[in-house]
């Protein structure tokens, strides 16, 4: 299983690859604010993971493997957002920060059951389409 860290790369590339835009090494220095050096090691263990494909100047890309993780970290995010807002009465722009902290839990029944509580539910509260997964 990949670190806390690799799986925020995989959202992030995932979150990219949704809107339909490629990611550079410079975008996710920018976005994580870390150097660029710190970026390229990171992928080059992602791709030995088997996780991402990188080409010279070309966008990194997600494998099949990293897609299935990352589709799980967002759809967990998503989730908890979903029960943070409908079941605990959060207000939706306050939980986002508590989402980033519970993705990462590694417990699938912890979030089977979070699922059933909330019954079909399709998207986060802003709107956001809940990727289909499989705890």
């Amino acid at each position: 299983m990949p670190t806390t860290e690799k799986e925020n790369y995989l959202k992030t590339l995932y979150k990219f690859d949704e809107r339909g835009e490629g990611v550079t090494v410079t975008a996710l220095s920018k976005l994580f604010g870390v150097s660029k050096s710190t970026v390229s090691n990171m992928l080059k263990e992602m791709v030995q993971l088997g996780l991402v494909q990188t080409q010279a100047y070309k966008p990194i890309h997600l494998t099949a493997k990293g897609r299935i993780i990352a589709t799980e970290v967002v759809a967990k995010h998503r989730l908890i957002e979903s029960f943070l807002v409908d079941v605990m009465g959060f207000e939706a722009d306050h939980v986002h920060e508590i989402a980033e902290e519970l993705e990462h839990v590694r417990q699938p029944e912890f979030f089977k059951r979070m699922s059933e509580m909330l019954g079909d539910h399709s998207h986060d509260p802003h709107g956001t389409p809940i990727p289909n997964h499989n705890f």
